[in-house]
């Protein structure tokens, strides 16, 4: 076989002069961070796409519920830092978010942890910036359906341990070191 047209690869992964273990954080991003107490969060990065509770692809909205539950009547929580939109930043998109986490917050008895929504755009390095801040300690996502997985790769240039499905594109590239891996099955 003889192909008679240029090929193009395009690239897919973490930019590492971008990407990597910092302490140099912007006045944007701690500005932002101010009103979280906590000193230990979960970051999640991801959209909120299409579905019902357990529906949708990343399995965002389920997050949220095993994050309450896990997390209910006990002192100190920690806290979910929820980096995410449905599928732009309008005010709208913002409200339709704010009310699914507290539809799922209504369903769970007792006292919950702090959700906390970051909607709107970021630069890559004020990506960068977020997941090393310091109160971010690890990140979740319980994605069943992740083609790659871009944010859990640019999380791992930041050195702190994931918790993520173990099933999908992110297990190509994930170190299992710093990974913890949850088992499950798809149905």
């Amino acid at each position: 076989l003889k192909l008679g047209k240029p090929i193009e690869v395009l690239f897919e992964g973490a930019d590492s002069d971008t990407y990597k273990k910092t302490n140099e954080l912007s006045k944007r991003i701690v500005d932002e961070m101010k009103s979280i107490e906590e000193s230990f969060n979960f970051l999640y990065v991801g959209h909120w796409l299409q579905g019902r509770l357990g529906e949708d692809r990343k399995d965002t909205g389920m997050l949220v519920k095993v994050f309450l539950e896990t997390f209910k009547n006990i002192d100190n929580p920690p806290a979910l830092i929820m980096k995410t939109s449905s599928a732009g930043f309008s005010v709208i998109d913002r409200d339709v978010i704010f009310q699914k986490i507290n539809e799922i917050r209504q369903a769970v008895q007792g006292k919950t942890p702090p959700i906390y929504l970051l909607h709107g755009e970021l630069h890559d390095d004020e990506m960068n910036e977020l997941y090393n801040y310091p109160k971010v300690k690890a990140m979740v996502s319980l994605t069943k359906g992740e083609g790659f997985g871009r944010p859990l790769l640019e999380f791992t240039r930041s050195q702190k341990p994931i918790m993520t499905t173990a099933w999908s594109g992110h297990v190509d590239f994930l170190d299992r070191e710093s990974s913890f891996l949850l088992p499950g099955n798809l149905a």
